[in-house]
């Protein structure tokens, strides 16, 4: 093994003198200054295995980030020095590696078992629970105060009010003292996310970092962390940087890892202060500085770092990064041009001649430059500019276009552009004003259907919008169904025809953006059958979503091969070799210095302000540039324009602009790097090693098209109507276990338990549930009959001490198996582990025969718990005894093959199907009982397709009723 205690060790390992001082000290609060490009991630993961190879449990190490995406990259790191340093990559499933927001869901669930059953609120569903809510929140005073009363501004305020009092943690009494009617929707706010058990990414933090004070379960999951590691420091909020000193105080060892120069979250609530200030807070805090850029050039590296220490001076933390090589060709170049239209021009020209272009890679190899190597960046996509407000991106866009340059969108793009999506926005507009009559019917298909659907069935469409219509605008007091959007999408996909049409991918993305549009609302909605409710969606898709949604709709694995245009928010964290930074003007870069404006009274504010947060300033501008600017590999440009579409004055040149300064910069836009040479165009290769949930195998294995509908395209299944109600059950089961730690609860106990935690979304209670009792009262009651009988009948459970979704993150070839574990363990006296048992609880039905039951698909069920198994062996150390599914509605346990035979069969399935999800191979594998059940079988063509050459089948999996082959295969 690998001697990584020392830094001598460590840097025989590759790392720089700064990266292996920072990974060896072992001081109680580091803080590591990471200039843009200096390997943190690295720096990261050979701090951790130092850590494991100096007998550190590897339970007792968290590391949390800001993004899915950079905790993705974070554990395939940690995985690869793990096992290049001879410690088993397992043990990464037994520490924590992930967002701050997914750490603190984790550790809600495990002080409150409720909390499992708590749905997600992003931005877009927060918004629409607003909506949905709107009378009772107590809004309506609120929307008075703005300018014209505008619906939608006032959500986005009260949206931000609710996230600034979280994240700073007032008090809602400081706020009833000088604002009653915000204190009152904030108050609003609370209780109905606590009654309707929904929970938004600040409350998250917010409940942790307040716990964290007097709830002795969390102070007890905190207190087990020894070594906490925070990415992105910069970018931390007030709560944040609470729980940062709330798990420091119980005991851990602190290592924080950021650029104050990259700080560009101010707005939102970011703290720079925190990093600028770590010091003061932490009296014997440690520094080390990684100045070494391994992704740019010399030049880009000189001049983004002498125009940021000229902007901030003193207000940024000393560094002087430099290159790690200097390779050629490269270029930096800044241009004012005459007009837009020449801006853009240039800019789509300059990436067709480099289109192709030699490129040496840092581990000497060569390819051809693609379309994915580029990104035009510029402040705002979306915000309009001249009398037209024509979208900030158009020129650029266009003149791609123009150019049959292919280029994705990031932020600020609409969906409604697309024609397909325009269609469906239009139907449900229509459907949305009432009856429909033949010539309105007409005229929709004839005007927006069938040029989007060519193949479109007139008839069938026009039995869906009758159908759907009589459904949506039926009486008030009639008897009303349950609608759900997610319904009438795919009956309207099914009379457009899709199955029959050979739509491009991006298409189908098109219109999988549109399903989770619908999703989100059906996430908050408990039904859309009244006009009301359904006029509420009809307006949400109408202005919301036009800029609300992430239209970056790529496929899982790889950036697809297309120009990248976004904001510099969006591209926070990655790298391009060549990059275009537009728009620079005055009032875009730098943009105008603003204050804050909110709803919460300023006053109590004054020292989240102080620290750098809520307002723009001339500091947060040369912050958002130079990290701008940091994104190149090996080409810069940046460019501006005098003359604006519909301006009436000339800009002269940025401030920004002006300022950069190096000797290889060039202002001649003719000007080409010498050196130039072509090479066959090759897209730079992705991590092959993928996170990849169970959830998501298991579609490729039941069939590939499957997985491609909801991962590759990004469709969402209809909701069933008792949709959350396995949760709920599973909830009540842990909830027992959580509460009755010395032996079983009686049938009356436990029935009691089930009833007080109860709770469905989608279905409403009765309105006189003791003489009508309806849908809602019956699963109620069946939780409960569940509940008694678990407890009656396998009451040695509870001799056991139950582990509750505990997360596992296996490394098989390829991927990273993520997931979560039941397991019932049995201790000894002196804390040995005696028993261990790997059990599933589902809340299917079996019937009186489960093995033979056509209703269970054995395969899945038993390729689970073989991984479970198999996390229980290789990341908690304990040999599972036995492997089983609990049926909770029959109360049968049944038991699933985990010997080693079986197990290495369901890693092969797993590693089979992820070889073929990186393959981009998704054959349609038809069967009629199959299709008949699927999610998307109306929109698929159904014809039957081979696997790619050389896939080859994975082994039949070891089941119950014997050994049975994927559905797929």
């Amino acid at each position: 093994m690998a001697n990584l205690s020392s830094v001598e060790g460590l840097r025989a390992e590759g790392l720089t003198p700064q990266q292996a001082a920072a990974a060896a000290d072992r001081s109680n609060a580091i803080l590591c200054i990471a200039c843009a490009g200096s390997g943190k991630s690295q720096t990261l993961a050979y701090r951790i295995a130092r850590l494991i190879s100096e007998g550190v449990p590897a339970t007792s190490i968290v590391a949390i980030t800001f993004t899915e995406k950079a905790a993705d990259s974070i554990k395939r790191r940690v995985a690869k020095v793990l096992a290049k340093t001879g410690y088993s990559p397992s043990l990464i499933g037994q520490m924590y590696v992930g967002t701050i927001h997914a750490f603190c869901q984790n550790v809600l669930g495990d002080a409150d078992a409720v909390y499992r059953q708590y749905d997600v609120l992003d931005d877009n569903r927060f918004t629409l629970f607003l909506m949905s809510r709107y009378p009772e929140l107590h809004i309506q005073p609120l929307r008075a105060r703005l300018k014209n009363s505008p619906y939608f501004e006032t959500l986005e305020e009260v949206q931000h009010a609710w996230n600034v009092y979280r994240d700073e943690g007032i008090s809602l009494q400081a706020i009833a003292r000088l604002d009653g009617e915000v204190a009152q929707t904030l108050l609003a706010i609370e209780e109905c996310l606590r009654r309707d058990q929904f929970i938004d990414f600040a409350s998250m933090v917010r409940l942790v970092a307040d716990k964290a004070k007097h709830d002795e379960r969390v102070k007890a999951r905190l207190g087990r962390i020894r070594h906490l590691l925070v990415d992105e420091y910069q970018d931390v909020s007030g709560s944040q940087e609470e729980l940062v000193g709330a798990i420091h105080s119980l005991g851990a060892e602190i290592f924080v890892v950021g650029d104050d120069d990259q700080s560009i979250y101010g707005f939102r609530g970011a703290h720079v202060s925190n990093i600028l200030h770590f010091s003061n807070r932490y009296p014997n805090a440690v520094e080390h500085v990684l100045d070494t850029n391994f992704r740019s050039t010399r030049a880009i590296v000189a001049a983004s770092n002498s125009f940021v220490a000229a902007q901030l001076g003193p207000m940024r933390l000393h560094k002087e990064p430099k290159e790690h090589v200097d390779l050629e060709p490269n270029h930096l170049l800044a241009h004012h041009f005459d007009t837009r239209e020449e801006e853009a021009d240039w800019v789509a020209d300059r990436i067709r001649t480099l289109m192709g272009t030699e490129y040496r890679q840092a581990d000497g190899t060569v390819r051809g430059l693609t379309a994915a190597d580029f990104a035009i960046l510029m402040r705002s996509t979306r915000t309009g500019e001249g009398e037209a407000r024509t979208a900030r991106h158009l020129p650029f866009t266009s003149r791609l276009e123009a150019l049959q340059i292919p280029y994705t969108l990031n932020a600020g793009g609409s969906a409604f552009d697309r024609p397909t999506v325009a269609a469906l926005r239009q139907t449900f507009m229509v459907l949305g004003e009432g009856a429909i009559s033949r010539p309105q019917a007409k005229d929709l298909i004839d005007t927006y259907i069938r040029p989007a659907f060519p193949r479109a069935n007139e008839g069938k469409v026009f039995q869906v919008l009758s159908d759907w219509g009589r459904r949506i605008h039926a009486p008030m007091g009639a008897t009303r169904q349950r609608l759900f959007p997610q319904a009438l999408l795919l009956d309207l996909l099914e009379a457009f025809n899709v199955a029959g049409t050979a739509f491009s991918d991006d298409t189908m993305r098109d219109i999988g953006l549109f399903s989770r549009m619908l999703q989100d609302v059906e996430s908050v909605y408990l039904s859309i059958d009244s006009s009301k409710r359904f006029g509420g969606i009809v307006w949400f898709l109408k202005q919301v979503a036009e800029g609300g949604y992430n239209l970056s709709t790529e496929d899982v694995v790889t950036r697809p091969d297309k120009v990248t245009v976004s904001t510099v928010h969006q591209v926070k964290g990655l790298e391009f070799p060549v990059v275009f930074v537009v728009d620079v003007v005055p009032g875009r870069f730098p943009g105008k210095r603003s204050s804050y404006r909110g709803f919460l009274p300023a006053e109590l504010l004054a020292d989240a302000i102080a620290r750098g947060a809520y307002e723009n300033t001339p500091q947060a501008e040369a912050r958002l540039f130079y990290t701008a600017l940091t994104r190149a590999e090996r080409f810069l440009y940046v460019t501006g324009a005098a003359q604006l579409p519909g301006g009436k004055r000339t800009n002269k040149q940025s401030t920004f602009a002006a300022s950069l300064a190096d000797r290889a910069l060039v202002k001649d836009p003719l000007h080409l790097p010498e050196g130039l040479q072509k090479a066959p165009p090759r897209q730079k290769e992705d991590e092959s090693t993928l996170p990849t949930s169970f959830s998501d195998i298991r579609y490729y294995l039941h069939c590939p098209m499957d997985y491609r509908f909801r991962k590759g395209f990004g469709f969402s299944p209809p909701v069933p109507e008792l949709f959350g109600y396995g949760r709920v059950v599973h909830v009540a089961i842990e909830k027992l276990h959580e509460q009755f730690l010395q032996g079983a609860p009686t049938a009356e106990e436990a029935s009691q338990v089930a009833s007080d935690h109860f709770h469905l979304k989608h279905i409403a209670p009765s309105r006189d549930p003791e003489n009508r009792p309806g849908a809602y009262e019956q699963a109620k009651k069946k939780a409960q009959q569940i509940a008694s009988e678990y407890v009656a009948q396998y009451s040695s459970d509870f001799t056991h001490q139950r582990q509750v979704e505990v997360r596992f993150e296996i490394p098989a070839q390829d991927c990273l198996i993520t997931g979560s574990i039941d397991l019932l363990m049995k201790y000894g006296s002196s804390g040995e582990v005696l028993e261990a048992h790997v059990v599933d609880f589902k809340t299917m039905d079996g019937g009186e025969n489960p093995i033979e039951s056509e209703k269970l698909d054995w395969r899945a069920l038993s390729l689970q718990v073989q991984l479970y198994a198999k996390a229980a062996r290789e990341v908690f150390g304990e040999n599972a005894a036995t492997g089983s599914i609990h049926l909770l509605k029959d109360n049968q346990r049944i038991q699933v093959p985990i010997d080693d035979a079986a197990v290495n069969a369901a890693v092969a399935n797993v590693e089979w199907a992820v070889r073929g999800i990186i393959a981009h191979d998704y054959p349609m594998r038809p069967e009629p009982d199959k299709c008949a059940s699927c999610d998307f079988g109306r929109l698929c063509p159904k014809t039957r397709q081979e696997f790619r050459a050389g896939a080859g089948l994975p082994p039949p999996i070891s089941t119950p009723a014997g050994a049975i082959r994927a559905a797929a295969c």
